[in-house]
Parts: structure tokens; C-alpha cells; sequence
């Protein structure tokens, strides 16, 4: 009879085992909508590399010549786990007059595209400066250097490559100073000129409060799960050594 005993199956037993792993596994699905959203816009950085103001002559057979804006733009991805869907990057380049006010010159769009973790990305092109606006020609005339402005928007998503999930569209917008030599036209900074983002993050008051739940539950979950599995085995246990012997 004990061997028989033994093989009879403890009902209370698998209906905790079963239990505890299904809460687990219920905790999954929001513990993976809060890591989609919980993306930090600062991870990604901009810098301008190059920027200089100069002359060439106009495409359009004129014979006039055109005042434009040669820039070299860095984008890294300084994210560890999360590649970056890029929408199309939009730049508008101003210049701030005597009065501080800011006056757009130009305009860039740089095509969506897709980055990889930690990887850097450069973009260097020019811009043609709006014929309205004169701005090279205030260059000898001033006695400082002149302040441009560069701001950038875009749209980001996030893809975890180990899940294969895409965060949602994230808003981005970040911008810089740019001081311009009055002689030579070049950027009077030697260093890279880093962005600065105007919002750091997009988290939402659901995503903190969903996060804040699953830190609880969680080893909750796992420690009742344990404690009522060894429980049931103990329990299990002391009945198979006090079994009769028929």
C-alpha cells in the first residue's frame, strides 16, 4: 500500500504549482508594455561636427552668387539594448539678430532611416540661406561673432531586438547654438556642439503607475509561489513517511 499511497496524486499541489505559474506568466504582458514605453529621448544625441557660412555660385544659371550653410550633423544611438527607428529628421537654421530675435534662413530634411545600438550615424550636406536674407554679407560688418541656431524634430521608435517589440511614435525635438567667426565664416567652436533635448522622456502617469505595481507583485508573485510550493511538499512528504504499511 505505500507504494501506491506514494503515486496518489496531491490535487492541492498542482493547483498552487499551476496557479504560480500562471501569475507569472500573467505578469509578463505589462512588465513588457511598461519596458516599451518606458524610453528615454536623451539617448540619443546630436551634435554638429561642422558648420560654415560661405558663397558658391547659383544653380539656377543666374551667375549670381548664393549664400549657403555647409553643415555636418552626428546622430548616435547611445541606447545598450534598444535600436531607433528614425522618421524624417527636420533642421531649420536661424541666426539671431541685434534685437535677439531669431530669423529662420534655411531649411533640411534628412530621410527617415533605421539605427542600430550604439551606432553613429553622420549627415553632411548644405543648405541654401533664403535669398531675403543676407547674412554673409553682415559678417564684415559686425564686431563679434554672429549667433546661428540650429533646432532639429523628428519622431522616434524604439525596437527591443531581443523581443522584436517597437515602442511607440515619440515626439523629439532638440537644438543647439552655433557662434560663426565674423572673418572666416567657420564655426568658432573647434568641439562638437551637442543638442540639447527640449523633452527628456515621455513617461506617462499610467506607465509609472503600472510600474510601480509590478515592482510590488512581482516578488510577491515569486515569494508566495515558493513558500506555498514548499509548503505542499513538506506537507506531501509527512504523509508519505507516516503512510500505513499493509
Amino acid at each position: 500500500m505505500a507504494g501506491k499511497w506514494e503515486a496518489l496524486p496531491d490535487h492541492n499541489f498542482q493547483l498552487i504549482a499551476c496557479l504560480t505559474l500562471l501569475s507569472m506568466f500573467c505578469l509578463i504582458p505589462p512588465w513588457i508594455w511598461v519596458s516599451v514605453r518606458m524610453v528615454d529621448q536623451s539617448l540619443i544625441n546630436f551634435s554638429i561636427q561642422d558648420f560654415y557660412l560661405t558663397e558658391t555660385e547659383s544653380t539656377n544659371g543666374s551667375g549670381f552668387n548664393q549664400s549657403v550653410i555647409f553643415f555636418k550633423l552626428k546622430i548616435a544611438n547611445d541606447n545598450e539594448q534598444r535600436g531607433i527607428y528614425y522618421d524624417n529628421l527636420n533642421l531649420t537654421f536661424s541666426y539671431y539678430t541685434s534685437e535677439s530675435d531669431i530669423v529662420p534662413v534655411g531649411y533640411y530634411t534628412i530621410p527617415g532611416f533605421r539605427q542600430g545600438i550604439q551606432s553613429e550615424t553622420d549627415r553632411r550636406d548644405f543648405v541654401e540661406i533664403s535669398k531675403n536674407v543676407s547674412v554673409l554679407s553682415l559678417l564684415p560688418s559686425v564686431s563679434s561673432d554672429i549667433d546661428f541656431r540650429v533646432d532639429l524634430a523628428t519622431a522616434v521608435r524604439f525596437r527591443y531586438f531581443i523581443m522584436g517589440f517597437q515602442s511607440k511614435r515619440l515626439q523629439v525635438m532638440a537644438w543647439c547654438k552655433v557662434e560663426v567667426d565674423r572673418i572666416t565664416g567657420k564655426k568658432a567652436n573647434k568641439k562638437a556642439i551637442r543638442l540639447k533635448h527640449m523633452i527628456k522622456n515621455h513617461l506617462g502617469g499610467w506607465v509609472i503607475l503600472v510600474g510601480v505595481i509590478l515592482l510590488v507583485l512581482t516578488p510577491l508573485s515569486f515569494c508566495s509561489g515558493y513558500l506555498c510550493v514548499a509548503g505542499c511538499s513538506r506537507s506531501r512528504a509527512r504523509r508519505v513517511t507516516h503512510a500505513p504499511l499493509n
